[in-house]
């Protein structure tokens, strides 16, 4: 039997059997959510990342992955503005590896990159400050032309800033119970579940929706309201996030702290490399699913599983199955949080960045790591202009932003919030600004947030001095 007849003939006998089973079979089948484990820094406590290989049931056998501290994945980090964190990087693998915590506001010296590579067997251990207010970022590997492969493997993870006020505010707060961590990936896997992946493609796109390393798991929870932190963990695809019966979300915080006052939104992009905060009201009804695009029929998702194309095979990211009955705290969480932010005016200069993502280039050019791309004054403020051919992503280290205007429509004053990672589908203005120092030897970096395309040279460097 030549490839293609064997082929169909697997088609039609996976195509029969699905049909033959009814959608509450297909959910029962469904594994509970790995929450990852929780690493506090408190009272000087040190903080160990260990990076190293293990496994992990993917489909049905067990296959070799990345992560740290012998979990697939990295541990969620939670740590306190005002405290000084001692991290500690060892890297177990047998190959260098550079790690970076993008959204964390500290010097290059401190903060790690392209240019602190770590050597096998070799460990790293800066004493970090953290003076930023509450927000959700994330380290992972972002070593030159391989961050891709490294992050795919399992090279990621969550890394919290709570403030006192974040501790204070009426929102739900225990992790793991009703404050979900989600961490999603699209991966491709071989018969025998493991990790598939082509280094020479512009980009990646895999056909399997993973979230903290399971496919569409599930979470029993009880009735109240459910805090979500999602991180788009992969490596060339965004998301459009919604729930499969329209039900609202609050969208309360993005990358680098809270918005102004909570956004009722129905759906919410989320580029390669963002973070966003939702509230999901789960106090009465039944289960609730949170899926990746437009809702899908039994039908729909049988021809997206059998299909060749670069969708997604299941669309579905976490079922919420509550249980119980309604909680007696059920009021409406806290929807105000901070004052609104004011556009920064004096503006240094503009620049312009064009990311090619048919080429691998910014502004027509190719990574050298010899040059610095960008001279900036520390304190100082700068308007750039982001705009790319198709749609990507672009990211920042060691700054922040406020995005300006979205093809030339300006954000209302109620949604702006400092960010580092942003979704480029056109034209995005953002008026940065540079608190971090940097050196030439150890310069931040910035540009495609797709890291396929970084790897492959649409990234520069940048001193703040």
């Amino acid at each position: 039997m030549n490839q293609a007849r064997r082929r169909l003939f697997k088609t039609t006998l996976i195509s029969t059997a699905l049909l033959s089973l009814p959608q509450s079979l297909l959910a029962a089948s469904r594994q509970p959510l790995t929450i990852p484990p929780l690493l506090e820094s408190r009272r000087g406590k040190p903080v160990l990342l260990g990076m190293e290989s293990t496994q992990v049931k993917l489909q049905d056998n067990l296959v070799d992955v990345w992560g740290f501290n012998g979990q697939y994945l990295g541990p969620t980090v939670k740590v306190n503005k005002g405290d000084f964190v001692k991290l500690t990087y060892r890297n177990n693998l047998p190959q260098p590896v550079a790690m970076n915590i993008q959204g964390l506001q500290v010097a290059s010296e401190l903060l790690g990159g392209t240019n602190q590579p770590l050597q096998t067997g070799q460990s790293w251990s800066p004493i970090v400050p953290i003076t930023q207010s509450a927000s959700t970022c994330f380290y992972h590997a972002c070593t030159l032309a391989n961050s891709a492969y490294q992050v795919y493997r399992g090279l990621v993870g969550l890394w919290v800033v709570e403030d006192e006020h974040s501790r204070k505010a009426q929102l739900p707060n225990k992790y793991g119970v009703n404050d979900i961590p989600l961490i999603l990936q699209d991966l491709a896997l071989n018969n025998a579940g493991m990790q598939l992946f082509h280094q020479n493609e512009p980009h990646f796109l895999g056909d399997r929706l993973f979230v903290n390393g399971q496919q569409t798991p599930f979470l029993n929870i009880e009735r109240g309201w459910i805090r979500l932190r999602i991180l788009n963990a992969s490596l060339s695809r965004a998301y459009e996030l919604r729930f499969d019966d329209e039900r609202e979300m609050l969208l309360i915080a993005q990358d680098q702290g809270f918005l102004p006052q909570a956004q009722s939104v129905k759906s919410l992009w989320l580029g390669m490399g963002e973070r966003a905060e939702i509230l999901v009201d789960m106090n009465e009804g039944g289960n609730a699913t949170l899926i990746a695009g437009q809702k899908r029929g039994f039908i729909d998702n049988l021809s997206m599983l059998l299909g060749s194309g670069n969708e997604l095979s299941d669309n579905t990211v976490l079922e919420l199955r509550p249980e119980g009955s309604v909680s007696a705290f059920n009021n409406k969480p806290q929807t105000q949080f901070a004052d609104t932010v004011v556009l920064p005016k004096n503006i240094a200069q503009t620049r312009e960045f064009e990311l090619d993502a048919a080429n691998a280039m910014l502004n027509q050019k190719h990574f050298d790591p010899r040059q610095i791309d960008v001279y900036a004054k520390l304190n100082s403020t700068e308007r750039w202009v982001l705009t790319s051919s198709t749609p990507t992503a672009f990211r920042v280290q060691g700054a922040r932003f406020v995005v300006e205007s979205v093809n030339g429509q300006n954000t209302e004053p109620s949604r702006l919030v400092w960010k580092d990672s942003i979704r480029v589908d056109g034209k995005v203005q953002v008026l940065i600004q540079f608190n971090n120092l940097s050196s030439n030897t150890k310069p931040f970096f910035f540009g495609s947030a797709d890291l396929m395309q970084a790897d492959k040279g649409a990234v520069g460097l940048m001193v703040v001095q």
